[in-house]
């Protein structure tokens, strides 16, 4: 657990970096200068603000498609939102401005939908950089950090709020928590041992392999709630050596794409094992837990299908 701590506390200095640079921090949830108190309500967002948004006249602008995926999740609509909403998301989007990449988003764009009320990333600096701008011209914003299924209620819990939905974060978020807990507990009822519960975690793009760790990914996480054993927690994560991999001899392999050409990802993954022919003395590839991972469910943040994706990962680690 100790490894855990550390990774949440270099994730915590990292979001209270963010929060610094945030200008618009208060010191109690206090209503903002947006409008009137009596216009507003004032909600925490992912990394303790207190912001008051408006209550009546919502237009929102969300800078990432996951969190626009989310707001709709909410019962919201957009009046602005970040490329990959519709290319990763497919939301119904029409006559809603296109904000740019989600890692270069056009504060022109913003202003020119006309937003009230912006959903952005707290671990994003182009994001980060917006608030000032943004704050100075009236408009609310709400920082978010997502990894983990945790993080996504967090946000489904204030989203909700702010749109009066309750039964949707029954819905999409706590009917997902039932299923969720319900296949861990099963997991966990098996006792695997240690040497059973290893894994190694791969994410490929056109230009390289990494290994990841437990923290910060949607995969990592999920892994870490079953209780799996990440080999490469604690070590140099990007250039875990095939000779350490085959030490630790991991009982499954996953890998998962990043970036949007899937197939020069995987040549990319097929080109490392090849220049390496002692993969294939790995028993998880000899044996055939080798797992290629839906992008949409173990990558990109699955909202929604939370449950799915943790169902479909239990049926992967206990499969004979």
């Amino acid at each position: 657990m100790l490894l855990r701590e550390v990774a949440h506390l270099k994730r915590f200095c990292f979001l209270l970096a963010c929060m610094l640079a945030c200008s618009f921090l208060f010191a109690s949830c206090a209503p903002n200068s947006n409008a009137p108190s009596s216009e507003t309500r004032t909600v925490t967002d992912g990394i303790g603000r207190c912001v008051s948004v408006p209550k009546e006249g919502l237009r929102v602008a969300s800078l990432l498609g996951s969190f626009a995926d989310i707001w709709y999740l909410s019962g919201g609509t957009l009046v602005a939102a970040a490329e990959d909403a519709w290319e990763d998301f497919s939301l119904p989007l029409e006559g809603a401005v296109n904000l740019g990449g989600a890692h270069s988003p056009s504060l022109e764009a913003v202003f020119s939908s006309g937003a009230n009320l912006v959903l952005a990333s707290a671990s994003t600096a182009s994001h980060v950089a917006l608030e000032e701008a943004l704050t100075a011209a009236g408009i609310a914003v709400l920082y978010f950090d997502l990894n983990s299924f945790d993080d996504y209620l967090s946000m489904l819990r204030t989203c909700t709020e702010i749109t009066g939905r309750e039964d949707l974060y029954e819905e999409n978020g706590i009917a997902q928590k039932e299923r969720i807990d319900a296949v861990l507990a099963e997991y966990r009822a098996l006792s695997l041992t240690d040497a059973e519960r290893k894994v190694l975690f791969l994410r490929a793009s056109s230009g390289s392999v990494k290994a990841k760790g437990s923290e910060g990914t949607v995969l990592g996480e999920m892994l870490f709630d079953f209780g799996c054993i990440n080999i490469a927690d604690g070590g140099a994560l990007d250039d875990l050596s095939i000779e350490k991999i085959i030490l630790d001899e991991p009982h499954h392999i996953f890998t998962v794409s990043m970036g949007k050409d899937e197939t020069a990802a995987k040549a990319s993954l097929d080109r490392m094992m090849a220049e390496n022919p002692a993969w294939s003395t790995l028993d998880a590839i000899e044996e055939g837990r080798f797992h290629v991972m839906d992008r949409s469910l173990f990558h990109l943040k699955p909202n929604a299908r939370w449950g799915d994706a943790y169902e479909a990962l239990f049926d992967l680690l206990t499969a004979q």
